[in-house]
């Protein structure tokens, strides 16, 4: 009001629109009820310490999303799930707006990802598929922290597993993920996980990209840990007692191939041709003679 003026009166929410506005003085109980229909459309209203907990996370999620690092993002941002549901915290104020845009665009890109992960693995043989599988795998790990979303990661997955040559990298894959998802986390108690889940990467699967991963993204978060400071293993632990090149058959003798064994497991035989193609067979439909052979080659732990 300027001067003597006839008094302006407005009610503008957190997001700029305005849901009152009037001219003249408002009488008797006029006044609180406009108040109280304002505030019903407001919005809900946080505490400052859901307030401070709500702009820490959104800033952490941007600064991971900007990054690139999806898991991180999902990890985080699904945190945020202890307020109210991701797509409407029922707020209009910046942080919870700017929290629903996170959530939507990271939906929108982990989708992005595994469509073009499950391309370049199914529907073509992926020279180098760990890229491709982490890539899945994170997916699927985000998509488990909002099950709200109707995600295809897990039905990707498993037809993933479906195929033979991609056993050993999907092992690999899946155990990076579980430590890339305890590293992520915003509580110290869960953090101190990662050395251990790392640790058991690089020691399953030594003289591999899992392991230089592993071994970068330790580093990183447990840089003291033990096994930084000793000597990479000479051999993968699934190095066979005798690795040359052998002839395989079928015990009704319809199928040979000449190939060099890599490792067994759960019935199956994992080896790799000449050419460098890696395939998975039975053991139960292979011939005595490898059946015998194989027995020589099983480590304890198999």
């Amino acid at each position: 009001m300027t001067g003597n003026g006839i008094p302006q009166l407005y009610v503008v929410r957190a997001d700029g629109e305005q849901i009152y506005g009037g001219a003249g003085a408002l009488s008797g109980d006029n006044l609180p009820t406009m108040l109280l229909a304002s505030l019903k459309r407001s919005g809900r209203a946080f505490t400052s310490q859901e307030a401070d907990f709500l702009q820490r996370t959104v800033r952490a999620s941007e600064l991971a999303l900007q990054s690139g690092d999806l898991l991180k993002t999902g990890v985080v941002l699904s945190e945020i799930g202890k307020l109210g549901p991701h797509e409407n915290l029922g707020s209009f104020a910046k942080p919870a707006m700017r929290s629903k845009e996170l959530y939507l665009e990271l939906k929108k890109q982990i989708e992005s990802g595994l469509a073009g992960a499950k391309s370049q693995l199914l529907d073509s043989n992926a020279e180098n598929p760990l890229g491709h599988l982490l890539t899945i795998y994170e997916g699927d790990a985000v998509s488990k922290l909002f099950p709200q979303w109707k995600s295809a990661a897990s039905s990707i997955t498993r037809e993933i597993k479906k195929q033979p040559q991609y056993v050993t990298a999907s092992e690999q894959a899946e155990s990076l993920v579980r430590a890339r998802v305890v590293a992520a986390s915003l509580s110290p108690r869960i953090r101190n996980r990662a050395e251990s889940l790392y640790t058991s990467v690089i020691r399953r699967f030594p003289q591999t990209e899992a392991d230089t991963l592993a071994r970068e993204e330790l580093a990183k978060v447990a840089p003291n840990a033990k096994i930084l400071s000793m000597e990479p293993t000479d051999n993968p632990v699934s190095t066979p007692k005798n690795p040359a090149f052998r002839t395989w058959a079928t015990q009704q003798g319809d199928f040979k191939t000449r190939a060099k064994y890599l490792r067994q497991k759960a019935g199956k035989v994992q080896l790799m041709k000449e050419d460098g193609e890696t395939i998975v067979v039975d053991i139960a439909i292979l011939s005595t003679d490898d059946q015998k052979y194989l027995s020589l080659q099983r480590a304890p732990s198999e």
